[in-house]
């Protein structure tokens, strides 16, 4: 009975809080060393798993810490004494950029909890991924034009089954992506096609690149390649977790390649739509 009363009692010491407890398998070959052993794959899952949690709660508290911060000072200083009508638009018009960034982080949060349990809807249709491109590129347009960077294509047809507004963000957000960390009069190269039984949509850019050791970490929320400017730009770190998340909730993939000094590339795949 002692395998079970090492179960019994680290199952305890995890309900009471401590998630690194594990059970001591010596026999992995008996029915309860077989046991304990998926037990201890499933404490670890959950340890990580709440580890994540509690990073991703104290990032996102951080991160509305900041333009929170903004509004306070800028209400304290305004209220300090009296200002003439133009000091007071511009006191205002101060709270307003925090406050929509502050919304456009909230937003990014909900979508990706929504996301987390399942609950974010997905409305599946057939459609071509090169019409999805040719949308967001014609919305983007002038975005990149005050930015002077160019946008060519080379928009095959690629059938797939998806939900068109997920996939114009996933769509948008990596074109948004390529024209922030471009370079002046740098280009950005957008394809589809077919291929393998699978649906691709490459977006390359001219950009400065991500270095190495950053590449394995851009799809997590929050990680910004180049903080400081990102923060000025009022931008969260969230798009590409979203991108990942909406990726996923297709059963698709999404990968990058990057040369640091020398530009980006974003790969994703989809299945390709059925012949019925």
């Amino acid at each position: 009975m002692r395998p079970v009363d090492d179960i019994g009692l680290a199952a305890m010491r995890i309900s009471e809080g401590n998630l690194s407890a594990h059970i001591n398998v010596s026999d992995t070959d008996s029915e309860l060393g077989r046991l304990a052993t998926v037990l201890n794959s499933t404490f670890a899952r959950l340890e990580a798993s709440f580890a994540q949690q509690m990073q991703f709660t104290a990032d996102a508290s951080h991160e509305l810490r900041t333009p929170l911060a903004v509004i306070i000072s800028e209400a304290q200083t305004t209220l300090a004494r009296k200002r003439g009508g133009a000091e007071y638009r511009e006191s205002i018009a101060v709270c307003l950029t925090a406050a929509q960034q502050m919304r456009r982080i909230a937003e990014s949060l909900l979508q990706l909890a929504r996301f987390d349990a399942g609950q974010e809807p997905v409305r599946r249709s057939a459609l071509d991924l090169a019409e999805n491109a040719r949308v967001c590129v014609d919305r983007i347009g002038p975005l990149s034009k005050e930015r002077d960077i160019s946008i060519r294509c080379d928009l095959r047809r690629a059938e797939t089954c998806g939900d068109t507004d997920r996939l114009d963000q996933l769509i948008t957000n990596l074109l948004t992506n390529a024209i922030h960390y471009n370079r002046p009069n740098g280009n950005i190269h957008v394809s589809t096609r077919s291929e393998n039984g699978d649906v691709v949509l490459k977006v390359t850019d001219s950009g400065q690149g991500i270095a190495a050791e950053a590449v394995g970490h851009v799809f997590e929320r929050f990680y910004r390649v180049n903080k400081s400017r990102s923060r000025i730009e009022g931008r969260s770190g969230l798009g590409l977790a979203i991108c990942k998340a909406i990726v996923d909730s297709h059963g698709g993939s999404i990968n990058v390649s990057s040369e640091f000094g020398t530009g980006t590339t974003f790969i994703v795949r989809f299945p390709a739509l059925k012949a019925s």
